[in-house]
Parts: structure tokens; C-alpha cells; sequence
């Protein structure tokens, strides 16, 4: 990608592509500029590019965009996360409002005015702490990277208190009103997912990724071999878990062939159906279900069955306790009937 800006009465010219060294020229007319943009474009294009291994430009912060260093750190770190599409998201939406502005313009001040904004448009506290996190990174590559020094501006900002864990439970009620929507719209495969993560409390992307391979029947276990905290696990498998699992077709790759985009509208459009449908009293229940709470109700039902912490712990792939007991919520008369 080529940038042209204007410096003074000159014309500096950048080229940002993956799988090539950045390339800069300052020119005197605009002309010139766009002209060996364009060639060295064509080059990379065709395959006949060859960089000058003697040329080393160090980076300035005076002339250095906000654009150019958060493109270079999505082509050379972003894409080796686990969290490349959310965090190249909020790259995205960081270079819209940050791009033409020389990253040593990017202070503090500027910092809070973006979490204001974020707080105005009813973004949670842990998104905004997102945000804070991959701004950080980006100024941490410029020093580890480019030898560029420069302040941090998320040095001395506050992280934004952590929400308190949702207590949202899917009871017997909702599960089975889930079934029957997924029935009545023809979703067999969403639904077979919907029961298999009430099952196991596994997460959404560990049950989309899970392959036969994965999975030992005569065992009664599934093993996730890349989980959200890095390292493997196993989860063993309920009667209930096995019964929907040989209910499926067995001669592919994936235990559940579907895409995530498509897992998304799949159960957004359940829950809309759903919601125009509810007649109980109170709240309506599916307006602010989510996937994700089929796993905190599967480990609230493991909780309510008398697994201890470091069961529950051992299957969930939690690391804390703290954490646990975000997503396990015990039914109140159980705990009453335990203590007599």
C-alpha cells in the first residue's frame, strides 16, 4: 500500500506490503512521487522486486503515521494471534480516526478522549481495555521493532473495571424452547451444537474446531488441542454428549461442519425467532442470550451435580478460581439443601 504525503515542498512516498521491507523516496514533485510508487508497485506485482539490502531507513517519529505502523503491525503481528480478527477489527476502526496523525501526536489526552467516545457509544469497560491493549502494542512494537523511542499513552491510564460476571442461566425451559426453535426453522446442525455445549461446557471456537480425530468415543472424551489459555485439555463426555455425537455423520473432517460466520447468524436468527415468539411472564429471555452462556450454564450444572472447583477447573480450562466462579452460578436451593 503506497502513501504519498506532503513535507514541506517535497513529497515523501511509502509503500507498505506484505512480504516486502517498507520502501520510502522523497521527490520533489507530486508526479515523480506517484510515478515511482506505481513502478515499484508493478515490481512487487510481477515478481521482479528486488530490495537494496544496503538500504536500512531508520523510522522517525516526526514523519511516522499512525496508518503506516498499525498496517505493519497487523502483516507482522496480528496475524499470528489467536485474536487476529478482533484485534485487526479495532486496528481498523483505531486507524480511521487516528491514520493521517504522526504516532508521537498520539498522547494520552488523545487516548482518553477515544475511551470517552467508546463510553458514549455504550462499549463495555473490558472493550475499552482492548482497545487500550492493542494501542499498547503497537507503540511496543515501534520501540522492539523500528528502534523508535517514544512515550507509551497508555503509560499511567487506568484500566477500566472488569463487568461483573453475567448469572444468566439457560434452564431446562429455555434449552428445550431452543430445541424446538431450531426444529421449527430446520437447524439440526445448530441444534446438535446448541445441546453438545450445554453438555461440555466447552467454548464456542473449541467446539467448531473439534475434528473426529479429536474425539475418543469408547473413552467418553474429547481433547482440544489449542484452548483460549494455550494449553491442551480433555472434557469428558456426558451419555447425552455421546448420544448426539453418533447421531452424527461421521465421514468428514469437522464433528460439526459449519463455519463461525455462519454458527453466528444461524443462532442470531434463532434468537429473534425466539423472541417474537415469547409469551412468558418477566423479561424476554433470548433478547440478551449469547452463545457463551451455554458454557457458563453447562458448568453451573456440573456445579450443581457436586463436582468440586478443581473438577470443574480441570474440564472448563480455567487457571484461576476467580475466574470460575465467573461462569458458575449454583442453584441457590441446592447450596440451601446442602446446608440442611
Amino acid at each position: 500500500m503506497a502513501s504519498i504525503q506532503k513535507r514541506g515542498k517535497k513529497y515523501r512516498v511509502r509503500i507498505i506490503r506484505r512480504g516486502f521491507p517498507t520502501q520510502s523516496q522523497t521527490f520533489k514533485t507530486h508526479a515523480e512521487a506517484l510515478r515511482w510508487s506505481r513502478q515499484l508497485e508493478s515490481q512487487m506485482d510481477q515478481g521482479a522486486f528486488k530490495p537494496n539490502p544496503v538500504k536500512n531507513e531508520k523510522f522517525s517519529k516526526k514523519d511516522l503515521l499512525f496508518q503506516e505502523a498499525a498496517l505493519h503491525y497487523m502483516q507482522t503481528h496480528s496475524i499470528h494471534k489467536k485474536i487476529v480478527l478482533s484485534e485487526t477489527y479495532r486496528l481498523q476502526i483505531l486507524i480511521k480516526r487516528w491514520g493521517d496523525i504522526p504516532v508521537e501526536k498520539i498522547d494520552k489526552l488523545a487516548v482518553l478522549a477515544l475511551r470517552d467516545d467508546l463510553l458514549k457509544m455504550g462499549r463495555s469497560g473490558e472493550t475499552i481495555n482492548h482497545y487500550f491493549n492493542t494501542i499498547s502494542k503497537v507503540f511496543q512494537m515501534l520501540e522492539g521493532d523500528w528502534d523508535i523511542s517514544i512515550l507509551n499513552p497508555i503509560k499511567g491510564i487506568k484500566r477500566m473495571p472488569r463487568p461483573c460476571g453475567r448469572t444468566k442461566r439457560v434452564n431446562a425451559q429455555l434449552e428445550s424452547l431452543l430445541i424446538s426453535g431450531c426444529d421449527q426453522l430446520s437447524l439440526p446442525l445448530l441444534c446438535s451444537i446448541i445441546q453438545f455445549a450445554i453438555q461440555t461446557g466447552m467454548r464456542r471456537g473449541e467446539i467448531m474446531g473439534l475434528t473426529w480425530v479429536d474425539i475418543d468415543l469408547p473413552h467418553r472424551k474429547a481433547y482440544l488441542h489449542q484452548t483460549k489459555n494455550g494449553e491442551p485439555r480433555q472434557v469428558p463426555l456426558t451419555n447425552h454428549a455421546i448420544t448426539l455425537l453418533e447421531a452424527l455423520p461421521m465421514d468428514g473432517v469437522k464433528v460439526f461442519p459449519m463455519g463461525m460466520d455462519a454458527l453466528r447468524s444461524q443462532f442470531n436468527r434463532l434468537k429473534i425467532y425466539l423472541m417474537g415468539r415469547w409469551g412468558g411472564a418477566g423479561t424476554n429471555p433470548f433478547y440478551d442470550l449469547r452463545f457463551h452462556d451455554l458454557r457458563h450454564e453447562a458448568l453451573s450444572r456440573m456445579s450443581d451435580k457436586g463436582l468440586n472447583t478443581i473438577e470443574l477447573a480441570q474440564i472448563s480450562g480455567h487457571k484461576t478460581i476467580k475466574l470460575l466462579a465467573r461462569y458458575t452460578h449454583p442453584r441457590f436451593d441446592l447450596v440451601l439443601d446442602k446446608l440442611g
